[in-house]
């Protein structure tokens, strides 16, 4: 993994949904101060020259505040796909996330030079350009969105990367789906472990001596059953009769493989154990998995089977 993590990435996808939150807020407030304070400071002045002098006042501060929401929006969009980024080198399915936010961006900026050059044939075609790419980008946002939902099981985001996607429809739509999405990764925010990423290595210890002749078996079984839960994590308890290092675990008959586990050195006695495996939505409910861990007991390489029932 590179220095950053999945965590980080999480926060970073979330301050963005944040900032674009802030940014619909300033421009919707600047459309009501549009829509009442001009309007009816007009109406009710009594003379041409104040009228006009309120709808400019009113005018000014209505882009002053439309500017503003549209750094927040262009920094926010930037945090988003910065956190998109560090999940896709992490490992994770979202890349396309990514590339919705870089179309949106360029879109957005042919939009802006097409409407300058309206004027001029050319800027009629730069324009409708720029509006396509901004149409897909934020398809694929949506869809990114989905996938982050869909990876931790957590179906507020999903339901807030489809109304994203429907966006293109109405505004109101988007607003919506990224309040859902902002609360939605605060619960990723708190269910993932807060780690470095020297610490979801794989951990290899030192070698240790060889136990000598006489010297007691090292013994290390399940006790009770585990729990697979629908968040990716596994819990189960282990008794070993010395200190043993856990190397690695995975779920038998799939490719999941624990990108985190926690404690990874076990002492003498009983142990709670938490593994995470990331998705896991494609398991069967009430059905009994089998966790292989590979554990290195002075020395001597171990393979421990624990059973778990996965309860989503």
């Amino acid at each position: 993994m590179n220095g950053q993590t999945e965590l980080e990435g999480i926060k970073s996808v979330r301050s963005g949904v944040l900032f674009e939150i802030i940014t619909a807020l300033l421009v919707g407030i600047g459309l009501i101060i549009l829509l009442t304070s001009g309007v009816l400071t007009a109406g009710l002045s009594g003379s041409a020259v104040g009228a006009f002098s309120s709808i400019v006042g009113t005018l000014i501060g209505l882009i002053v505040l439309i500017i503003i929401g549209v750094v927040i929006g262009i920094v926010g969009l930037l945090r988003i796909r910065s956190g998109f980024n560090i999940l896709k080198a992490t490992g994770r399915d979202v890349g396309i996330g990514g590339t919705g936010v870089t179309l949106l961006l360029v879109g957005y900026i042919l939009m802006v030079i097409g409407a300058l050059l309206a004027v001029v044939f050319i800027g009629i075609p730069i324009l409708f350009i720029g509006a396509i790419l901004a149409l897909i980008g934020q398809i694929l946002l949506g869809i990114g969105f989905y996938r982050i939902g869909e990876i931790y099981n957590v179906g507020l985001v999903k339901v807030g990367g489809i109304l994203v996607i429907l966006s293109i429809l109405t505004d109101l739509l988007g607003f919506i789906g990224y309040i859902l999405i902002y609360v939605g990764l605060g619960r990723v925010v708190s269910n993932l472990p807060i780690t470095t990423s020297a610490q979801m290595q794989t951990y290899y210890p030192p070698p240790m001596p060889m136990p000598q002749p006489g010297t007691q078996a090292v013994q290390v079984s399940q006790v009770g059953q585990g729990v697979l839960k629908g968040d990716g994590y596994a819990q189960f308890t282990l008794y070993t009769t010395t200190q043993v290092t856990i190397v690695s675990a995975s779920i038998e008959g799939t490719n999941l493989q624990a990108t985190y586990i926690n404690p990874i050195i076990l002492q003498p006695g009983n142990n709670n154990i938490m593994a995470y495996f990331g998705n896991i939505s494609n398991l069967t409910p009430g059905t009994t998995y089998i966790i292989n861990l590979a554990i290195n007991a002075q020395g001597n390489m171990m393979n421990i089977k624990v059973t778990t029932v996965y309860q989503p």
